[in-house]
């Protein structure tokens, strides 16, 4: 175990080592000049003292007639100087204070934004599981909470543990000077300190640790029921609601209390036992004063010095609540970013894609239950492979291996005859465009969701991007809606595209796929929400723009995949039929079934 307090912040520290640096050193010299002061103090004291003293002795030899003693015009030259030099190292403390905390400070804001960018990059890099198993109140918490609590005890936590370092180390040296058997009594109180210390210091932790689980399930809390607010608002469910909240408010203010109450106890206890120090030196030193063994000067300035080292000891017990608070709140974003990406090889080869793909022997599970069982398909490139079976039958699960969402194993999913993971993954995701079953949309302009999906290839200017988000709007016969919606292309949709309907969504997220003009394309019901007729229209434009391109299309409608080349039956995560639409209809089996209800229905909505 590392005696180094921030070795836990070392890797975001280390790269402002510099400013760090010359944050010290303009600490040392802070204190050091603070340092000078009571000394001063002492020199000024005493000096005024003996031209006192020498003042009384000549009215008493001399006579009243002797006012003003030649001693008494030197101390107050002495002071006068003395005074100068006080005010002017006072001045040049400032200023070197307001420098070293600036240096502290802005250091600090840097080490937040590299956690944050850090924290962020990986969460990008992380696996749908991850995802899965955890709320996105947790997740955010500790982007903004935990980040923040660390931020402030770098804030001020180097500057005050250093500066309370080095205002016990030199005062303990000058108390000594001064008299080293009052400056050793002084010392007698501080292995209580320590012990309240470590008392108090993993309580403190551990309580901020569940302080900060509570506000991320508060946060989960309110972040489902804005995100759902249509249901809670349809189902008239917002008192249930606000009384869920109201119960993990309270418990998250129930937490902070608890901590709080260990911090109220704790502060009071250093002032106690730094206050214990002052009474005992006030008694044993005032009695040396009257002695004559020490004078009056010594004693101002030890008590003076005797003050500054009780500082540190008083600072403690909010420099120990803001470090364990870091602490907790660092060990919860290291738990993130000890999560390993799923995906991690990464090939040298680049070689460009041209469609193929291959099922060999797949096998997937979700939580150890198997959701494809030894899938055995292939699919040239170029071509269209639909995808039909009942909900759970293993469809999505398919289109997201081709995507490298999730992962198989070695050998199991192939593109061009090569194993997917050893394809680079920046090479496999730009030749992907995949539109899944839940749409989302960014709180921008339409024109910029869907050019999100043309970012970063070549001919990317502004007029080149114009140009591909019309192609990709009329592919996606997107236009007849945005003469309907104010400002067109640069309307707002809001979050999650909250202002569009289902199937403006779903043909807005095609749109952004097509753009990409990717060489395999994978629609996950992803015209789930369009009619018939512009489902038609999508897929003959589909058809041109998809020429020599390969096509995943998964649907529920027969309408949808009857054109494609090649059509499998997903059931319990084993492919039962495969074949042509023409094919499968002769077989007279699943999809001959899927086939009839669809066309019954279709003539009863007609009628």
């Amino acid at each position: 175990m590392s005696l180094n307090p921030f070795e836990p912040f070392a890797e975001y520290l280390r790269p402002y080592r510099r400013r760090i640096v010359l944050g010290l050193l303009l600490l040392v010299v802070v204190q050091g000049i603070s340092s000078l002061i009571p000394l001063m103090l002492k020199w000024v004291i005493d000096a005024a003292e003996a031209a006192r003293v020498g003042a009384q002795i000549a009215h008493t030899d001399m006579g009243p007639e002797v006012v003003k003693p030649p001693s008494l015009d030197s101390a107050q030259r002495t002071m006068a100087v003395f005074a100068m030099w006080i005010a002017g190292l006072a001045v040049v403390q400032m200023l070197l204070s307001v420098a070293m905390r600036w240096y502290f400070a802005s250091t600090s804001r840097y080490v937040e934004r590299d956690i944050r960018r850090v924290y962020f990059r990986h969460l990008l890099r992380l696996p749908l599981s991850f995802f899965q198993q955890r709320r996105v109140g947790d997740v955010m918490a500790r982007a903004t909470n935990d980040v923040e609590a660390i931020e402030r005890f770098l804030n001020s936590g180097i500057r005050m543990s250093l500066q309370a370092l080095l205002n016990f180390a030199i005062s303990l040296v000058l108390m000594c000077s001064i008299d080293w058997e009052l400056a050793v009594l002084s010392l007698l109180p501080m292995p209580v300190l320590v012990v309240g210390t470590r008392w108090v210091s993993g309580r403190v932790r551990s309580g901020f640790r569940r302080v900060q689980e509570q506000f991320a399930t508060m946060s989960a809390c309110v972040q489902e029921n804005l995100s759902g607010i249509r249901a809670v608002k349809a189902f008239a469910n917002g008192d249930r609601e606000s009384e869920k909240f109201r119960l993990l408010n309270g418990e998250y203010v129930d937490r902070n209390r608890h901590v709080i109450g260990i911090e109220s106890a704790f502060y009071p206890f250093t002032y106690l036992v730094s206050g214990s120090s002052m009474v005992l030196i006030l008694w044993l030193g005032g009695e040396r004063v009257m002695e004559d063994s020490l004078t009056l000067g010594s004693f101002v300035a030890f008590n003076a010095y005797l003050i500054r080292m009780s500082r540190p000891m008083m600072m403690l017990g909010r420099l120990v609540d803001r470090y364990q608070r870091a602490m907790a709140s660092m060990l919860r974003i290291k738990a993130v970013l000890r999560e390993e990406p799923q995906i991690l090889a990464e090939a040298e080869s680049a070689a460009p894609i041209r469609g193929e793909i291959e099922f060999r022997h797949t096998t997937f599970a979700y939580n150890g239950e198997e959701v494809l069982k030894d899938i055995n398909v292939s699919l040239p490139a170029g071509s269209t492979l639909a995808i039909v079976g009942r909900v759970g039958s293993g469809k999505t699960t398919m289109a997201r291996l081709i995507a490298r969402l999730i992962h198989a194993g070695p050998g199991q999913v192939l593109i061009d005859g090569t194993p997917i993971e050893q394809i680079p993954l920046s090479v496999s995701r730009a030749a992907v465009g995949y539109v899944p079953q839940e749409t989302f949309l960014f709180s921008d302009t339409i024109r910029d969701n869907i050019a999100l999906g043309g970012e970063g290839d070549e001919g990317g200017e502004a007029d080149g991007v114009g140009e591909r988000v019309a192609a990709a709007v009329e592919v996606a016969q997107l236009g007849g809606d945005l003469t309907l919606i104010p400002q067109g292309l640069e309307a707002v949709v809001g979050e999650r595209g909250v202002t569009l309907s289902g199937g403006q969504k779903q043909r807005a997220a095609l749109a952004r796929a097509v753009i990409r003009a990717p060489r395999i394309l994978i629609l996950d019901d992803a015209m789930a929400s369009v009619d018939t007729r512009t489902e038609e229209a999508i897929l003959s434009r589909l058809r041109q723009v998809m020429a020599a391109r390969t096509t995943i299309l998964i649907a529920h409608r027969i309408s949808t995949v009857r054109g494609a080349d090649q059509i499998i039956v997903l059931d319990e995560g084993r492919v039962v039929e495969q074949g042509t639409h023409e094919d499968l209809v002769a077989l007279d089996g699943v999809y001959a079934d899927m086939y009839r209800r669809q066309h019954l229905t279709q003539e009863l909505e007609s009628l």
